[in-house]
């Protein structure tokens, strides 16, 4: 897959790192996710933040059911998908079990082996928003603390 996606119009949001104040935009495709994810990780870089930055995708302004929450690491991001219940993608486990602080609208911790490579993860976020499926390969579990 590449970095395109479906043309349905989605909703994006991320929170300002000193304040909070969320900022959102409506996007159609996974180029977009992307370019606003690198976005929000540079701000939250240039703030000096002690998190990654979140950034959610919703199927519109006020449909938080079915949506992806991904935490924005440098090479690797973790994906939390909700729906009934929360899913995450998983990486190779890590002897260490650290933890990385994810600013969604609240601070999350979220296990540094829920985090894969970040081309897996727009692969997924592509098929998510053009078939509303998740990439198996990813590695969704529902033991998001584990």
């Amino acid at each position: 897959m590449t970095e395109q996606g479906a043309a349905r119009a989605f909703y994006l949001r991320y929170w300002q790192p000193a304040d909070q104040v969320e900022i959102g935009y409506q996007v159609t495709g996974v180029a977009e996710v992307v370019a606003h994810a690198g976005r929000a990780a540079q701000i939250y870089r240039a703030a000096g933040a002690d998190c990654l930055a979140g950034v959610s995708v919703w199927r519109g302004a006020d449909i938080p059911e079915n949506s992806l929450n991904l935490a924005i690491g440098p090479t690797r991001w973790a994906i939390v998908h909700t729906d009934f219940f929360q899913t995450v993608t998983r990486g190779p486990r890590s002897p260490e079990r650290t933890r990385q602080k994810v600013r969604f609208d609240d601070l999350l911790e979220i296990p540094s082996d829920c985090f894969i490579d970040r081309a897996l993860a727009i692969d997924t976020v592509s098929l998510w928003m053009s078939e509303d499926a998740l990439l198996q390969t990813a590695g969704f579990s529902n033991d998001l603390f584990g």
